[in-house]
């Protein structure tokens, strides 16, 4: 019997195993938001307690629960290895929180929110750096400070760049670093599932990060206007990403399979610059950080997270080092699936775009959603290089037959 172990190494070579491996909740870009999460146990007649681990995206945690009785039945073959310490709050010392719908689940003790008289609730992490707020309607935090929204020339920069490295947010503890090695070998000794380290936010970000620090209006202008400040900003992150990844892959190497990098370099309709800019400004960066990873490690494949219409520099991030592309988001210009798996199908191995979580899920019928995997499922799968996800997180408002309709489906309709 083909384990998920063997199973995802298939799909990394490019051959076809068993069936296509199945990623639920294995990263916080294919989870599920954990009201959702509640009413699908509930659906499905499970009673354990849920978890909820991340204070930012509000996605359910299955890998906590003893026995992983949801992944199974949803078909998962991958496990997250998350940080232990998120915007300064460890995992541990949990605590029962009430979600917006009445329904409970367990939070890290540092996860303490402050609720305002509008209804929307804030918190103030990493002394300060970070101010995250949930609107009164909102089911996920959002980063509202900007920290580095007073910088204007590159003197000032590098004046708090001292700052930014004491603060805790671009490095990682050897204290946490034993907890880690802990979960992972305990994982492993549990389970033949793969691991994949997701490192949340700031951790694995070369792009993203300074948006959300400089303010997305800044930091494009500086992209354009001051490539001096620019080299001094991703110089600053390379160098500390490359000190991280190598005390966390001297740790954890020998339990990782996967790694995982966030940057949005996408929008709906375009990439958010051109490829000239991504390839003299971030290209170098990414394939130095890459070039790191495979020397310390080369057993461990390197997974982009970038939402939106990237296709124009599919061939640069393959280039740089990149093994695998999530959310694969073919709800974007120029994202065709069969076009894509046609044109870079033995290149790069395609990690989502299960079905269109924006559209389809929302608005769709759970007839709809089962009729999507079962297409895209037929595009993606010939050959291996796939791992079957939806595209992006499942929002609250999904009902259980609609979350079922896709799980099921591909679980039946993944063999080759």
């Amino acid at each position: 019997m083909i384990t998920s172990r063997e199973r995802v190494k298939a799909a990394f070579a490019f051959e076809e195993s068993d069936r296509v491996p199945i990623d639920f909740s294995a990263t916080h870009n294919s989870g599920i938001n954990v009201q959702a999460y509640i009413r699908l146990k509930k659906h499905l007649g499970i009673n354990s307690t849920t978890y909820m681990r991340d204070p930012v995206p509000m996605l359910a945690s299955p890998d906590l629960e003893e026995g992983l009785e949801v992944l199974k039945l949803m078909g998962g073959d991958l496990l997250p290895l998350p940080r232990h310490i998120v915007y300064g709050v460890p995992a541990e010392d949990w605590r029962e929180w009430t979600l917006k719908n009445g329904s409970t689940c367990l939070v890290p003790g540092g996860f303490q929110p402050e609720s305002k008289n509008d209804g929307t609730l804030e918190m103030s992490l990493l002394n300060g750096l970070a101010r995250l707020n949930m609107p009164a309607r909102g089911h996920h935090f959002n980063l509202i400070s900007r920290p580095l929204a007073m910088v204007e020339n590159t003197k000032q920069l590098e004046d708090l760049l001292p700052i930014l490295r004491q603060s805790g947010a671009f490095s990682i503890t050897d204290a946490e670093l034993q907890v880690l090695q802990h979960n992972a070998e305990t994982l492993t000794g549990q389970y033949d599932y793969p691991l994949v380290a997701t490192g949340g936010p700031l951790f694995f970000s070369i792009y993203q990060v300074g948006q959300e620090l400089f303010g997305y209006e800044k930091f494009f202008i500086f992209m354009a206007s001051e490539p001096e400040l620019m080299h001094c900003w991703l110089d600053f992150l390379t160098d500390a990403s490359i000190e991280r990844l190598g005390k966390y892959l001297q740790a954890l190497g020998p339990y990782l399979d996967v790694i995982m990098m966030g940057d949005d370099y996408g929008l709906q309709n375009s990439l958010q610059m051109s490829p000239q800019m991504f390839r003299d400004l971030f290209k170098p960066y990414l394939a130095k950080i890459c070039s790191t990873v495979k020397k310390i490690a080369p057993e461990i494949k390197i997974l982009l997270h970038s939402c939106g219409s990237v296709e124009p520099i599919i061939s640069d991030f393959i280039e740089a080092g990149i093994d695998a592309l999530n959310p694969v988001q073919i709800t974007a210009c120029g994202m065709e699936p069969a076009v894509l798996k046609k044109k870079y199908g033995r290149q790069i191995v395609f990690w989502g775009g299960g079905v269109r979580t924006q559209t389809t899920l929302v608005k769709g019928s759970v007839t709809a959603v089962a009729a999507e995997v079962h297409e895209l499922l037929d595009i993606f799968k010939p050959g291996g290089g796939y791992i079957f996800c939806p595209i992006h997180d499942i929002q609250e408002e999904v009902p259980p037959d609609k979350v079922l309709a896709i799980y099921r489906t591909a679980r039946e309709q993944a063999f080759f």
